[in-house]
């Protein structure tokens, strides 16, 4: 509508409303040119400039939004968005200042010539970097941007030549993440490879003045393979480790099942590494290493094949038989009373249950209950993940390490931990749960199956690394209780102890002893 008719429907509401007094009315009952100042022929000359002249305006200060409308660029526009913060992170010549002039219109004005302006002094620039952001490829566009933060750094480095960090730093580093689409707050995976290059396109740089769009596409294919390692690694360690042992036991049982490593049908699962394998991949794989403290579920081979898991138990033979070998071999060496007795049926699933009551009983009498062992959470998965401390070096060459997720920074590295037991506390021995369940487990297979052979776990010796006792920490150096002996109790103890004296100086001519004089 004509802005006559859109002014008369709002004094037709003001009047039927009776917000406004008649004297009101009466004044605002005027041509909305006149009333407004439109028709001013300073404000006529100032829209004609503003149509071809754009303006910062703003409220109070310049936000993003203002300085996007300044570029004519879309505040929605992600892939723009950096220039936007260019050019407002940009400082002003020194002869130049900004103030707000009439109309909320950021004005610049140069001190020394008087002159007043609505161009920002760099405004050209960033116009000529806009129309060529739109019209070149992303790798050149991320050439540009890289150009622009080592030319940023030379620039500001020639001018704070002592009170400036080095290149290799954390707002460097970030500015260089995100050129390439990565956010180090939360893809901190990427850091290492952010610092290596950063160094290789200063090199290119100081050299000629430009870096290639090669080492631009070797960056960006780096980076991105590192982050999908990264998610890889993510994904196996929250969902494949933290799951619970699943295994399908009737199809364990049944002979389905074939070893990972050599294909043949398997006869164990490792509770641990989640493989099905034979018996001889078992001892092979689990022969040696951390390994050896895996806990196996095991079936009994049959005694013929040694292939096939056992399904009946002939009680004449006390052997446990495969049906294939008990129907084609076995039977057929029996005598005739032997061949009148019924063969039991081995079923595991019971077995299984059984030992598993079992073990319950027996880990009620520990003296550590399952319910005071502490379980892992997520924080124990993100320990192992955690990608938000980086080392680097100040301008002093001190190491410090940052969080880009927080902001912090530390001098101490994050990953030493101090001793936190109390140095008096009781020694606790803790047993793993997997010794209870494979005693039980053998206990079982030597009532019911005299000739297998009982499972065997190698637990870590209590004094290595790996033990399992846990209680006091030995305190040495400065956080010790006691230094060393006192002199009083070691003079009493040792009454020749006090009769020694220190080494008589002989480096002078003029100090020499008695006997010698």
């Amino acid at each position: 509508k004509d802005l006559d008719d859109l002014w008369t429907l709002v004094l037709s509401y003001f009047e039927k409303r009776a917000i406004l007094s008649e004297e009101t009315l009466e004044y605002l009952d005027a041509d909305p040119y006149v009333l407004f100042g439109i028709d001013d022929p300073l404000t006529q000359q100032a829209l004609v400039k503003l149509e071809k002249f754009p303006a910062l305006m703003c409220e109070t200060v310049p936000s993003l939004e203002d300085w996007a409308y300044y570029l004519r660029i879309d505040p929605k526009d992600g892939s723009m968005l950096w220039l936007v913060r260019a050019m407002m992170e940009t400082e002003l010549p020194k002869p130049w200042t900004c103030y707000k002039g009439i109309g909320s219109i950021v004005c610049y004005l140069r001190s020394d010539t008087g002159q007043v302006t609505w161009k920002h002094p760099f405004y050209d620039y960033f116009r000529q970097l806009r129309d060529f952001c739109r019209q070149a490829s992303s790798q050149e566009v991320m050439q540009v941007r890289c150009n622009r933060l080592l030319w940023s750094y030379e620039a500001t480095r020639i001018e704070a030549e002592h009170d400036h960090d080095p290149l290799i730093s954390p707002s460097y580093v970030a500015r260089m993440a995100d050129i390439f689409g990565f956010d180090v707050k939360t893809q901190g995976c990427v850091v290492r490879n952010c610092k290596a290059q950063l160094k290789a396109f200063a090199k290119a740089y100081r050299s000629k003045q430009d870096i290639d769009v090669a080492l631009i596409d070797a960056c960006h294919e780096m980076l991105q393979r590192d982050m999908a390692k990264y998610s890889e690694m993510v994904t196996h360690w929250s969902s494949e480790v933290k799951d619970d042992v699943k295994f399908d036991l009737n199809k364990l049982a049944a002979g389905e099942m074939f070893c990972v490593n050599c294909k043949i049908v398997a006869l164990s699962f490792c509770l641990e590494c989640k493989d099905y394998l034979c018996l001889k991949c078992y001892a092979e794989l689990h022969g040696k290493g951390s390994r050896k403290d895996h806990a196996p579920f095991c079936l009994v081979p049959c005694a013929l094949c040694v292939q096939l898991p056992a399904k009946i138990h002939c009680t004449f033979t006390d052997k446990s038989l495969c049906h294939k070998c008990y129907a084609l071999s076995h039977i057929k060496m029996l005598p005739l009373d032997g061949k009148e007795n019924q063969p039991r049926r081995i079923n595991y699933v019971e077995q299984y249950n059984r030992y598993a009551e079992f073990a319950k009983a027996r880990v009620k009498k520990i003296a550590v209950q399952p319910e005071d062992i502490p379980a892992l959470d997520d924080a124990a998965y993100e320990s192992v993940l955690s990608t938000d401390w980086h080392p680097f070096y100040d301008a002093r060459g001190v190491k410090y390490y940052h969080n880009f997720a927080t902001g912090e920074r530390m001098r101490q590295s994050p990953r030493r931990v101090p001793a936190m037991e109390d140095a008096g506390a009781e020694e606790k021995e803790v047993t793993m749960d997997v010794t209870k369940i494979v005693e039980t487990t053998n206990e079982l297979l030597e009532n019911e199956y005299r000739e297998a052979k009982p499972l065997e776990v190698h637990l870590p010796s209590k004094s290595g690394a790996g033990g399992l006792e846990r209680g006091a920490v030995p305190l040495s150096g400065f956080d010790a209780l006691k230094s060393d002996v006192p002199a009083a109790v070691r003079a009493a103890e040792d009454p020749e102890h006090r009769l020694l004296r220190p080494p008589h100086r002989t480096h002078l001519p003029n100090e020499l002893p008695e006997d010698e004089q």
